[in-house]
């Protein structure tokens, strides 16, 4: 008797767990080599892939930074293996982290219903309930505050129930009816991405599945949800881009037209030259280019001030005594009105000056119609000595000679072998089949990017068709195996 008692008390004692010495410590020895393992997913690794920037391909670099919170994930992982009686890797795999909440894979809930031993294996009834105009709610915001839309859509509806016969009494126990009605109304079908719109009588198995499990097995679950219904819950608050552009598009207006000097209307130009959309950028290109107007000496040369010393002199000569007399009562001297004249003449001078916006489009137009290597060196010592443009503009117009300048060294450049570009045309495709993962199709992009003065126009429009062919096809089989 006391020999089977320590026959069973055995494998307690070194079970894992978080309520003993002994279970505790073996169950960080376990999470510390499951948490160095790749084949577990991220969120339990002791070291992951963090973005560190983009290469010159575009693509994004990774660094490795360590994860604080991989071992005490595994940790958790393992207790939760250990109180389903679950393979430790089978429970990492199906459970999913969405916004905080831990939740099963619906594969996973089918699975645990059908192994359990309680029930038959899990069974759907589905049925076409027909084309069904639905009504549902939509929250909207107007002028800041919330509101109640009442749409419509049209839908082909269907019905899905799930069911097994429980073993015990023989019974048949039917699941809560799930229907593209209900996935409407609940908002899960309108959803951007929607499952429900692309795979409908899938999403409705997984549904019914999940539904089944919490109400007759609910401790199989331990009181967690499935993947897709977390999913289905998340309130997107993404805005719309048109949106985005409708604001910024805005909020430049406003600050183009409360514009007080040059200098910050050319600090606003630049703004403007980011815009994406091309009709928004040019209306305020014409609103940029209706304020600078406001800051030329138009109202100066309309009423020029020579005139004023030309009268002078002619009163000064006719009656001298009445302009001492004006000098004497308080009026304006002959020396103060020479003087002015002087001060009228400089100020005029000055405004007309070409300002420093007027002359970064001088020079960013002549770049763009120079001719050969030569005229852009020329053009670049002319903005090199000119002392009125702002730093700004000057930074400006060094990134267009920049560009401007590897335009014409590529032409330059001597003609490359079309038959050793296509070499290594063939070389690099065969490298981009190989790639079996992201990382990989990143070491290729950098050999492309070092072959690239080896091929030719054509060549290299063809690897980067071949690249991004590849590319699609590995991120959609990481979408559709997430954790492999």
């Amino acid at each position: 008797m006391n020999s089977q008692t320590q026959i069973t008390a055995a494998p307690q004692s070194n079970s894992v767990g978080l309520l003993n010495l002994e279970a505790f410590e073996l169950s960080q020895r376990v999470a510390k080599m499951l948490s160095s393992s790749t084949l577990v997913p991220e969120q339990y690794r002791s070291v992951i892939k963090v973005k560190a920037g983009k290469d010159q391909s575009g693509q994004w670099m990774y660094r490795d930074e360590e994860n604080p919170n991989g071992l005490s994930n595994c940790i958790i992982a393992l207790n939760m293996a250990n109180r389903m009686g679950a393979d430790p890797l089978m429970i990492m795999q199906n459970l999913y982290l969405i916004e905080g909440r831990p939740s099963w894979s619906s594969q996973f809930i089918m699975a645990s219903i059908n192994s359990c031993g309680r029930f038959s294996a899990l069974r759907f009834d589905l049925e076409d309930l027909g084309e069904k105009e639905v009504e549902y709610q939509e929250t909207s915001w107007a002028g800041g505050r919330k509101q109640n839309v009442t749409k419509k859509i049209k839908i082909q509806n269907f019905a899905c129930t799930a069911w097994a016969i429980e073993r015990e009494t023989g019974e048949r126990l039917n699941s809560s009816k799930i229907t593209i009605e209900m996935a409407v109304k609940e908002g899960w079908y309108q959803k951007n991405g929607s499952k429900w719109q692309t795979m409908p009588e899938q999403m409705l198995r997984y549904r019914a599945a999940s539904f089944f499990g919490r109400v007759y097995a609910p401790e199989l679950l331990m009181g967690l949800k499935s993947a897709e219904e977390e999913q289905d819950q998340i309130i997107d608050v993404t805005p719309d881009q048109e949106l985005v552009v409708k604001a910024d598009t805005a909020q430049l207006k406003r600050e183009i037209l409360a514009v007080k000097s040059p200098a910050e209307l050319n600090a606003l130009e630049e703004k403007v030259f980011d815009i994406a959309d091309d009709s928004a950028r040019k209306e305020l290109t014409k609103l940029v280019n209706a304020q600078a107007q406001k800051f030329q000496p138009k109202v100066v040369e309309e009423v020029p001030a020579e005139e004023k010393p030309k009268k002078q002199p002619k009163t000064v000569e006719e009656a001298p005594v009445q302009e001492v007399a004006h000098t004497e009562n308080g009026g304006v001297s002959v020396d103060e009105l020479k003087r002015l004249q002087q001060e009228a003449e400089t100020v005029v001078q000055q405004m007309k000056q070409p300002s420093s916006a007027d002359m970064k489009r001088e020079y960013a137009k002549a770049l763009n119609t120079a001719k050969s290597l030569a005229d852009v060196l020329d053009i670049e010592e002319q903005i090199e000595n000119d002392n009125a443009l702002t730093q700004a503009d000057f930074q400006y117009l060094q990134a267009n000679i920049e560009q401007v300048r590897a335009k014409f060294e590529q032409q330059q450049a001597p003609a490359v072998d079309p038959i050793k570009s296509g070499s290594v045309k063939n070389g690099l495709t065969l490298l981009i089949s190989d790639a079996k993962n992201g990382e990989d199709l990143r070491q290729v992009a950098q050999q492309m990017n070092a072959a690239k003065p080896n091929l030719t126009s054509e060549h290299q429009q063809e690897l980067l068709q071949a690249y991004q062919q590849k590319k699609k096809l590995i991120e959609d089989q990481m979408d559709m195996f997430p954790n492999k």
